[in-house]
């Protein structure tokens, strides 16, 4: 009877034991999670829980009782510190050894700290659910919070802060927010809303100066010379992937990543998703890294189908999605700055969309309050028919799928 181990007890982790179950695995799951609480839903932590709309126990994904159901083990507090993988073992921080006949690393990743920021009281970073609840108990007191970096979580965060009525102050290094995931044009409509809502928002802006008293950040200079009073702030300026297990263990790291083959196999018996992975994907052509929670849930879920039915090549095409105020963010695909960007849709109104193309071909959409149009472009992306621009201007999406 074989035994999977799996190390991480977020998205990637959480979906591939009870995808194991459902694709009939038998054997013994054990999942080793560092977190002090069972599995939760990430994308609720800037959003619902932080605004106190719903409770704590609307965030976890499973009950206690699902995971004694579905017979899996789930081990909280417990890091993984190295191991053998010619053994198939791993050893826990503290001492002891697990073993296991199938690994799967789910790590994710730990927010970047900027250097210079002061380790101060009301200097946060969001990551976990004690993360979360700690910041919606600070938001309560605070007037004007301070985030920094405004890429989803910070802006997330930042439309969370304003609802609750909060003086915002938003800092973007970049000349415009999420510009390096969504374009310069679409960030610039981004900066609208979030002004359009009240933020402060100062792009081409970082602190220069800490000002501290009594163990918290009691205000800032800033590299336009002005002084800003805050009260809270946020550091939202990214993570760095978790890849200490990895190295230890000897699996593949190339940069930020794993890398795995096109079923998500880093090694002989060894699968990892998530944040960590750099994924051979078989329908995009290319080695791709995702930092978004459907992501890891779908590679989780992907990855123990090759477990339990054999070696299966994971096909899903990468999408994400940000709420803010009332505006919908939808993307799938992976594009950069150098492919081209055709749009549709009414910018003003924003309710758009924006088809990227590489060599005539569809490898990413965008999709701003357009749910439909996204879900066809994904289709596009998949089918890898060449396309003409003005058929992505001018004609219906349908009829090109």
């Amino acid at each position: 009877m074989k035994s999977v181990v799996i190390v991480g007890g977020g998205g990637t982790g959480d979906a591939a034991a009870f995808a194991l179950r459902k694709r009939g695995f038998d054997g013994q799951i054990t999942i080793l999670s560092a977190d002090h609480d069972r599995p939760y839903d990430r994308p609720y932590l800037s959003k619902e829980f932080m605004r106190g709309e719903i409770e704590q126990a609307k965030v976890y994904l499973h009950e206690t009782a699902d995971y004694d159901h579905e017979r899996i083990e789930l081990r909280l507090s417990q890091r993984v510190t190295g191991g053998s993988l010619t053994e198939r073992r791993l050893t826990l921080e503290g001492g002891g050894d697990v073993r296991y006949d199938v690994l799967v690393l789910g790590l994710g990743g730990t927010p970047r700290r900027l250097p210079g920021v002061p380790e101060a009281e009301n200097v946060m970073t969001l990551r976990s659910l004690r993360d979360s609840r700690a910041i919606r108990d600070a938001l309560a007191a605070a007037k004007r919070p301070l985030l920094v970096g405004a890429g989803f979580i910070g802006a997330e965060v930042a439309a969370s802060a304003r609802t609750l009525g909060k003086d915002v102050l938003l800092l973007e290094a970049a000349p415009v927010p999420l510009e390096r995931a969504l374009g310069r044009d679409v960030g610039r409509i981004y900066a609208g809303i979030h002004e359009d809502h009240g933020v402060d928002l100062r792009t081409d802006t970082r602190v220069e100066t800490w000002h501290t008293e009594g163990g918290n950040v009691t205000a800032v200079t800033l590299t336009d010379g002005k002084r800003e009073d805050v009260d809270l702030v946020l550091l939202a300026v990214g993570i760095e992937p978790n890849l200490e297990l990895p190295k230890a263990l000897g699996l593949p790291v190339e940069g930020t990543g794993v890398r795995v083959d096109h079923s998500l196999r880093a090694a002989e018996n060894v699968y990892v998703g998530g944040d960590i992975a750099l994924h051979d994907h078989p329908v995009l052509g290319r080695a791709i890294r995702v930092e978004h929670w459907e992501v890891a849930k779908g590679q989780g879920r992907g990855l123990a189908v090759s477990i339990a039915e054999g070696d299966t090549p994971y096909r899903k095409i990468p999408y994400f999605w940000s709420d803010q105020y009332d505006v919908n963010l939808e993307y799938r695909g992976q594009a950069s700055g150098e492919d081209t960007a055709v749009w549709r849709g009414d910018r003003d109104g924003r309710k758009f969309s924006v088809f990227y193309l590489r060599d005539g071909v569809v490898a990413g959409v965008l999709s701003m309050n357009d749910s439909k149009t996204n879900e066809l472009g994904g289709k596009l992306i998949e089918n890898r028919r060449p396309v003409k621009e003005s058929e992505l201007a001018q004609a219906e999406i349908g009829e090109l799928v």
